[in-house]
């Protein structure tokens, strides 16, 4: 048989030995109780019948004198009380002898047999209240008619009274020995009880010291298993706990919870206030329903496992230096299985922050690896000297960002107006890199202007506060850096013929930024450049629009190559706004154009000519049209104006919002639009070069932009 099986058999016994000996226990106390109840009735009843014996006699007794009394016209009224008085107490104490108990005597039934064959002759005596009595002056005192019938009535008592007295009294005699006999015969029952209980006394004290001995040998084990269970959980790396059925921790577990926690109280500390300010409410919750879930015996263990929401957790703690540290957790939960279903939650806790750290830097460093081939593959369709110009643009733009951000300021508004200005140079350095399809240097500049937003939003702006967009400033230069030397490897690449079996390796043997410089001389860049040149960037700014937001649409230019030099910057930047307000806002989704019985492929058109008065430029597409009603809905849900003030405006205030700072139909905000820069940004550029700007539309057809330019100064810009 197996230690268990000796261990639950001697458990059994000992239960089974403690059962009887209680039950033998209890037996002999209820027992005791009622022979000693029974006993006492007895006495009393014995006491009283005793005391009864003397009544028969005494009220014959009483009736004589009653007699003697009324024959010699004496004063009768006490011997009457007296009488009364003896039968009234010795019917109430024999009724209580009949009423005491569990008491059939035959004695006691002869004995109550007798007393009422005295009431028909006795009652009618006591119950005597007139004036026996009668004086007159002729012949003395005498027996009224009352007394004479009282007189006759006494006498047949005083008679029935002698007969009887002395049978009754044998009675009672009987009876007092009968209950003397039984109190004798119950003190001998409730002595052998008693030594029948000091016995079970003695066998349940030898038990219980049996019982004792066993508990002692028994907790000593237990001790022992609970020193090793101890220096087990001392030592393990994982936090190792039991969850009950109220979803509290047991009075058990590792010492690496102290360690992971940095708490030592975690006896009854329910899960959930565990984890509570260790992660957001929304994990909090979904985990609470998984522990929940646990306890369902229809719940399938691996597929429990495969929906753990806390596979990985990641949580934020005080580092104890004053500062904060981030760890990642892997809880794992096994169901501990009872005769009755689920009993404890076994849960195992694991430092995984060393894997987790070391898979991201994996993944950083593939993702990197990515970016750097994605970026090398976007350039390769670039032309050399449009990136070339990009970056230098990018770079000048980024230098005055930075000033931007040196420049000092002291109070909130100053704070805001440096916020303004980083986000219209950044937006155009943005807007210029998505229509290059720079996808690496667009999205940076995009995380950028997220950091500015949230400083926007904050209640009040400080120094400080511009510190972390300072940090990433310098990555995004440091990535321009990276492009423009891989732009350099690139045209050496390209520009590099092909070299002959007899040099290969004096040619291979070159540095690799030496073999940049001397294979591909830097190229002369022209005076004047034209927008044309833009064309294809165009183009395939408007593809990648199109698919990134589902719209199809066709792009149209003219007259791009009759730009002057001086306003080609701004014209390009100009169209690259527009085009993507084009695509997010004009163009209907195919199926709305379809629905608006429209053709499914839309139409965005570009116009630049020259005119007597200077250049225009003309933007159009065949959208949805701008609602008057949907720009100033926008505008007072960005607070840019109150209700009152957008009720009060006409159509041509209402389109004067689009180029107000700040301002977008858009909730959301993507790569494309939300920020309310974009427009704000080309009003400014077109009034720098003394130009105007208008937007004419009709909801559901077009809309329309037109940019009036004066007469370009060529001369000024005919430098090399």
């Amino acid at each position: 048989m197996s230690l268990a099986g000796t261990v639950r058999r001697r458990q059994l016994v000992t239960a089974g030995i403690g059962t009887a000996l209680t039950l033998v226990m209890g037996a002999v106390l209820i027992m005791g109780f009622r022979l000693a109840t029974t006993m006492r009735a007895n006495i009393t009843a014995l006491q009283s019948a005793s005391s009864l014996q003397n009544y028969p006699e005494e009220i014959s007794h009483q009736l004589n004198t009653l007699r003697d009394r009324l024959e010699v016209r004496a004063y009768s009224g006490q011997a009457l009380a007296d009488l009364q008085n003896s039968v009234k107490h010795f019917d109430q104490e024999l009724r209580q002898i009949n009423a005491a108990g569990d008491m059939d005597s035959p004695q006691l039934q002869r004995a109550l047999l007798l007393w009422h064959q005295y009431a028909p002759v006795i009652d009618p005596v006591i119950a005597f209240s007139g004036q026996p009595y009668v004086d007159s002056d002729s012949s003395g005192s005498s027996l009224s008619r009352e007394g004479r019938q009282h007189y006759a009535e006494v006498k047949r008592a005083q008679l029935f009274a002698a007969d009887n007295a002395r049978p009754l009294q044998t009675q009672l005699a009987s009876l007092a020995g009968s209950l003397q006999r039984a109190s004798s015969d119950a003190a001998a029952q409730l002595r052998t009880l008693l030594l029948a209980g000091v016995l079970a006394a003695l066998v349940l004290a030898a038990a219980a010291v049996y019982f004792q001995v066993t508990r002692a040998r028994h907790e000593r084990a237990a001790r022992d298993a609970q020193e090793q269970t101890r220096d087990i959980l001392k030592t393990v790396r994982e936090g190792f706990f039991l969850l009950d059925a109220n979803y509290r921790i047991g009075s058990v577990w590792s010492e690496a919870l102290t360690r992971m926690f940095s708490r030592s109280d975690f006896a009854g500390l329910s899960f959930e206030d565990l984890l509570q300010g260790l992660v957001p409410a929304a994990t909090l919750t979904t985990a609470m329903k998984y522990i929940k879930l646990l306890w369902g015996d229809r719940a399938h263990e691996n597929l429990m496992k495969s929906i753990n929401p806390l596979g990985q957790l990641e949580i934020t703690m005080d580092n104890g230096h004053g500062g904060k540290e981030t760890r990642f957790l892997q809880f794992d939960f096994h169901r501990v299985m009872g005769p009755e279903g689920v009993r404890h939650v076994l849960c195992s806790v694991g430092d995984i922050t060393s894997s987790v750290l070391l898979a991201r830097e994996l993944h950083d460093s593939q993702e990197n690896a990515n970016q750097q081939l994605d970026m090398m593959l976007g350039m390769m369709h670039v032309d050399p000297l449009q990136l070339v110009s990009f970056l230098d643009t990018a770079e000048t733009g980024l230098k005055l960002v930075n000033t931007i951000l040196r420049e000092p300021a002291r109070t909130d508004a100053e704070f805001r107006k440096k916020l303004t200005g980083l986000f219209r140079e950044l937006h155009s350095i943005k807007g210029e890199a998505s229509a290059l399809n720079l996808k690496s240097i667009a999205s940076r500049v995009h995380a950028l202007e997220d950091m500015v937003s949230e400083c926007k939003k904050r209640a009040e702006l400080s120094g400080n506060d511009f510190l972390p967009l300072v940090l990433k400033l310098d990555e995004l230069l440091a990535h321009l850096r990276n492009v423009r030397e891989m732009a350099a490897r690139l045209t050496a690449i390209k520009d590099t013929p092909a070299a002959h079996p007899d040099t290969l390796s004096t040619s291979t043997t070159m540095p690799a930024a030496k073999l940049a410089v001397a294979a591909a001389p830097a190229p002369e860049r022209p005076a004047v450049r034209s927008v044309e040149d833009l064309t294809p960037a165009l183009q395939s700014m408007a593809e990648r629009l199109a698919q990134d937001h589902a719209k199809r649409f066709r792009l149209s230019m003219s007259g791009l190559a009759e730009v002057p030099a001086p306003y080609s910057a701004t014209i390009k930047d100009c169209l690259i706004q527009m085009l993507r307000n084009a695509a997010v806002h004009g163009i209907e989704a195919p199926d709305v154009r379809r629905a608006n019985t429209k053709d499914t492929l839309g139409v965005v058109r570009v116009d630049f000519r020259k005119t007597s008065e200077g250049y225009e430029l003309v933007f159009e597409d065949d959208g949805a049209g701008i609602a008057p009603e949907a720009l100033r809905s926008a505008a007072v849900r960005k607070q840019l104006i109150t209700e009152d003030e957008a009720a009060a405006m006409d159509t041509r205030a209402t389109m004067a919002l689009i180029f107000r700072p700040g301002f977008s139909t858009q909730e959301g905000v993507s790569m494309d639009a939300g920020r309310g820069v974009g427009m704000d940004v080309v009003a400014r550029s077109v009034y720098a070069l003394g130009g105007k700007i208008g937007v004419s539309t009709h909801p559901g057809r077009f809309t329309r932009f037109k940019i009036a330019l004066p007469p370009a100064d060529v001369s000024s810009t005919a430098v090399a």
